[in-house]
């Protein structure tokens, strides 16, 4: 598996780079399928979600993937700097094919990401997991995070 720093300044042809943000977005807007079955995305989601990338200050922005042999993607981690609380940065999506699930890869995309934060001085990563993702607790709670707030919602 190799691991890579998306940057967003035109080191990359836009059609390669629409490629990688399209199924970034993909991936990222079907996460909820997991817990709501009958959850679908739609077309504008995905394109607000590459939007949302883009309009990202680069030096705000933490995008990595992790692809195969063949050069096909298998996952990402999609971060970014937070003005509040300062030093710190959100995880908003992180995903791993499920053929290369507890095989490493989520460990290794989130190293990558510690190691970009403490370049730039950050001092927290925070992230949010649906609580039926036990694999993600676990693997969150062995690389040293804390669990915190449990938010609830009542459909009326």
């Amino acid at each position: 598996m190799k691991y890579r720093k998306i940057e967003i300044d035109g080191s990359y042809t836009d059609e390669k780079l629409e490629l990688i943000l399209m199924q970034i977005a993909r991936w990222h807007n079907l996460t909820p399928k997991l817990w709501r079955p009958d959850y679908k995305a739609s077309t504008a989601d995905i394109e607000e979600t590459v939007q949302r990338i883009l309009n990202t200050k680069k030096e705000e922005l933490f995008l990595a993937i992790a692809e195969d042999d063949q050069g096909d993607m298998q996952g990402f981690i999609w971060a970014y700097k937070q003005e509040e609380p300062q030093d710190t940065v959100m995880i908003l999506s992180l995903y791993v094919t499920e053929n290369y699930r507890s095989h490493g890869v989520a460990t290794n995309l989130k190293t990558l990401l510690e190691e970009w934060c403490q370049l730039d001085g950050i001092k927290a990563i925070q992230t949010t997991v649906h609580y039926n993702n036990t694999s993600m607790l676990a693997l969150n709670q062995k690389l040293g995070y804390i669990p915190g707030m449990v938010y609830m919602t009542k459909n009326l």
